[in-house]
């Protein structure tokens, strides 16, 4: 997975949604590709790296509050497409 993934896969869903997209070679997980998300008073980050570490964090300016911030390791490669539509879940609640 990858940042052509996410957008094939994620952006649809994510209209009103500003993204910036930035890119760090050699991280403790290898390269790393970021997608900023804001919107509707929440800001996002999703990062892919290399060696298959998937991270999604959520802010939620309203509340004030952290509402998702998950570090999936390769083996827990199952898991991806449950955060993911928890993702979507909470970046499109109320927007």
């Amino acid at each position: 997975m990858n940042s052509s993934w996410f957008d094939e896969s994620i952006r649809p869903f994510l209209k009103g949604y500003s993204l910036e997209y930035s890119s760090f070679p050699d991280g403790d997980f290898g390269d790393l590709e970021r997608i900023e998300l804001e919107g509707f008073n929440k800001l996002g980050t999703v990062e892919f790296w290399s060696k298959g570490w998937i991270g999604v964090d959520i802010y939620d300016c309203a509340l004030e509050d952290q509402v998702m911030n998950v570090l999936l390791s390769p083996e827990e490669k199952d898991s991806v497409p449950q955060a993911f539509e928890r993702l979507i879940k909470i970046l499109t609640q109320n927007s």
